[in-house]
């Protein structure tokens, strides 16, 4: 099959006010730009929600016989047309899609593509909510795919016409199911199978039916093992008919078995292998959801410094690339679907469904995915009995398609243990920010072992934990809510201990490796950005944060000294901080020896070492390693570290959730979710005498997400004579028995 590029020279425009179910005849006059694939049309200050077009002329070679337009992703649907005969549509922004030319024009000197594109928000497609950006567009590419008569299936859900299926089964064989998908009228061609082995050698080879699911056997397979020995085997499928190849498919994939045990975490053939790992969404600066394959490698290549062993493909189908170098650099991959906001609507479940089917069978052949994620947060709105049988029903999807891997879903810290999101797919997460949203910074610990003890045979790890950092903004005594990079590299110091001790724990994702766009937010001094990258939205910039990780996870020696773009400071000592993974650090400050310290938890502290005023240079020296800054020392302390409306030491309030201050323990109280509140007959009584307006409100529509603690709901739309306290002080009488 000939693949040729469609990327360069579309022409391109918005639509405003119209709608891809009423599409414009004609379209209206002028208003063209010129633009090249992968493309979107949203910009910072131009966050364009709605209708576009995109059109492109193919001269075509009278030698083609069939062709498919083949679409990386379409954000967020799209209608196709070939001349003006429609080809066919797609609702969902981040799978690959292919569509046939139509056989109306197949003759045509030239084909007209004309691709209208929306991304207004849509209760139908997921994501109909979520806290990053859905930007529109032809946001990863498109090909024209040239085919003969007889050719693998490129049209089934976007997959290559081959569905590869490998295990190792309990005699330590590696097991390769294929599944072939073939347009052929010719019954007796035969498809030949050839696998080789890590180093390219010829490993087995067969040859089976068009109709025919083919199973390989690898008596000693070299396993796919984890970072520095992820080992993957190659297969060609080559369909062959007439006496001839008529066409071809390539697939990487590789063997290796996952085990998950309640009590010990996640096992990686055979070795227990705790998850050290990141999430990561798409976008970057300047290019936003437009990422090259190039830009793809620099993220990874900073995930493998850090020395991740897993990462979180979050919140949605991510590119080709992205699974390819997961499986080239050993790491164990969370893939999902976009799920956020689950609600009854059959429409958005059918959307969904399909979305995972693309999800799974255009990546199933990767052996770096070891679960498929099907919803994050969902219980934000509600835990209601319409989303246990949702969920059941996408966890029998997965099954039905991938029977040897993991289903996983992400919950909400507020979701309690008994929930029964909790007990329907293979393993779960935890969404989990104490010390930033709620509570404290020493409060993981005691949570993780209540709910452990609490569903003791439940998979349990860490989905999301991390905070926001604006590296412009710095404390000599971080504290929550001042969003200094100092207060970041603190709350991952004293997080991190409490969460690798626990040995039931699958593993945990940090919250997030890249800072990425989301419009909902406006914080910490930076609009539309979500902070809590260890690296800028840029890439240009590894926060102090980074190098704790890379000082607890990596192998390569290195020092770090810490707060160096904390550049004036106003005292007259100062704790000098690095990160490091070598036994101890010798310090010089201006050319003097200072004292040596020994490195615990990654981190090396010099304590109240004097600054002179103006320039002072620091240098470190970890065995062979060194690192240097200067700082310098002021009069008075900088003001623009700091935000002028600052109100640091409060858990933070925004659209998620509130500080954790109110609890009687064994009791209600107003940081239970108003889901609860409102289940429980005495509760709700109480909200109805306080809040009625709101009450009647929170049942009769669905605007407010009920799995949020009453509190930050309480916080922006409560009345301000109301008696929070009392309020508070009449729901901690009503005992909580639920866990």
């Amino acid at each position: 099959m000939q693949t040729l590029s469609l990327n360069p020279c579309w022409k391109f425009k918005k639509l405003p006010g119209l709608s891809i179910d009423q599409l414009p005849d004609p379209l209206p006059e002028g208003g063209w730009e010129q633009v090249s694939l992968p493309h979107t049309w949203y910009r910072a200050d131009d966050a364009y929600q709605g209708l576009a077009v995109y059109e492109k002329t193919v001269a075509r070679d009278p030698a083609w016989r069939k062709a498919f337009l083949s679409f990386e992703g379409a954000d967020q649907q799209c209608r196709v047309f070939v001349n003006g005969h429609p080809a066919g549509s797609h609702r969902g922004g981040y799978s690959r899609f292919r569509l046939p030319v139509p056989e109306a024009v197949r003759a045509d000197g030239s084909w007209t593509i004309r691709v209208f594109v929306e991304n207004s928000e849509n209760e139908e497609i997921a994501p109909s909510f979520g806290d990053f950006t859905v930007y529109g567009g032809l946001t990863r590419g498109a090909e024209l795919l040239i085919a003969g008569e007889s050719h693998f299936d490129r049209c089934y859900w976007g997959t290559d016409g081959v569905i590869l299926r490998a295990s190792v089964d309990d005699q330590g064989r590696g097991v390769l199911n294929i599944e072939p998908h073939v347009i052929c009228d010719d019954e007796s061609a035969v498809i030949a199978y050839a696998l080789y082995d890590p180093s390219g050698a010829p490993a087995l080879a067969v040859e089976g039916g068009i109709r025919e699911n083919v199973s390989l056997t690898v008596e000693h397979p070299l396993l796919w093992d984890g970072p520095g020995q992820a080992r993957l085997y190659t297969l060609r499928a080559s369909l062959l008919a007439d006496g001839r190849a008529a066409d071809e498919v390539t697939l990487r994939t590789g063997f290796r078995r996952i085990d998950l045990r309640p009590d010990t975490g996640l096992w990686l053939n055979g070795k227990r292998t705790p998850l050290r790992g990141v999430a990561r969404h798409q976008d970057r600066a300047g290019r936003y959801c437009t990422a090259t394959e190039a830009d793809i490698r620099e993220d990874f290549s900073l995930i493998g410094e850090i020395g991740a062993n897993a990462v979180r493909l979050s919140h949605y189908q991510h590119p080709q690339a992205a699974y390819d170098r997961c499986d080239e650099m050993g790491l164990l991959a969370w893939a999902e679907i976009p799920m956020l906001k689950m609600t009854e609507s059959a429409a958005l479940m059918e959307n969904a469904a399909g979305q995972l089917t693309e999800l799974i069978l255009q990546n199933i052949h990767h052996p770096a995915v070891f679960c498929w994620g099907i919803q994050n947060e969902i219980a934000m709105f509600r835990d209601a009995p319409f989303m246990h049988e949702n969920c059941q029903r996408l966890h029998a999807l997965v099954k039905s398609l991938d029977p040897g891997r993991c289903s996983a879903s992400a919950n909400l810290y507020p979701l309690k243990a008994s929930s029964k999101l909790n007990g329907i797919t293979d393993l779960v997460g935890y969404n989990i920010y104490f010390g930033w949203y709620y509570g404290e910074i020493s409060d993981y610990s005691a949570y993780l072992d209540q709910m452990h003890a609490a569903r003791p045979r439940l998979p349990l790890g860490i989905s999301e934990y991390g905070v926001d950092a604006n590296l412009a903004l710095h404390s000599e005594a971080p504290q929550v809510k001042d969003y200094s990079e100092e207060y970041q590299a603190l709350w991952h110091e004293r997080v991190y201990p409490q969460i690798e001790g626990k040995e039931y724990l699958w593993g945990s994702f940090i919250w997030n490796m890249f800072d990425f766009c989301s419009a909902r937010r406006n914080e910490g001094g930076q609009k539309y950005i979500n902070a809590k990258g260890l690296v800028t939205h840029d890439r240009q910039t590894r926060k102090d944060a980074f190098y704790y990780y890379k000082a607890r996870w990596s192998a390569e020696p290195f020092v770090h000294l810490c707060a160096r773009r904390f550049l004036k400071r106003a005292q007259e000592a100062i704790d000098i901080k690095c990160y490091t993974n070598q036994p101890a650090v010798r310090l010089i400050m201006n050319g003097s020896l200072i004292s040596e310290a020994r490195a615990e938890n990654g981190t090396a502290v010099f304590r109240r070492v004097p600054l002179r005023m103006g320039e002072n240079h620091a240098s470190v020296t970890a065995g062979d390693c060194t690192d240097s800054c200067v700082w310098q020392r002021v009069s008075q302390p900088e003001a623009s570290y700091r935000l002028p409306d600052q109100d640091a030491g409060g858990a933070v309030r925004n659209w998620f959730l509130a500080e954790d201050d109110l609890r009687k323990e064994g009791y209600f109280s107003i940081q239970n979710t108003a889901q609860e509140l409102l289940n429980n007959p005495d509760t709700k009584r109480v909200l109805e005498k306080y809040v009625p307006a709101l009450v009647r409100f929170m049942t009769e529509k669905s605007v407010i997400p009920l799995g949020l603690a009453m509190k930050s709901i309480l916080s922006r739309d409560a009345d301000e004579k109301l008696d929070i306290k009392a309020l508070n002080a009449e729901l901690n009488r009503i005992p909580d028995t639920d866990l």
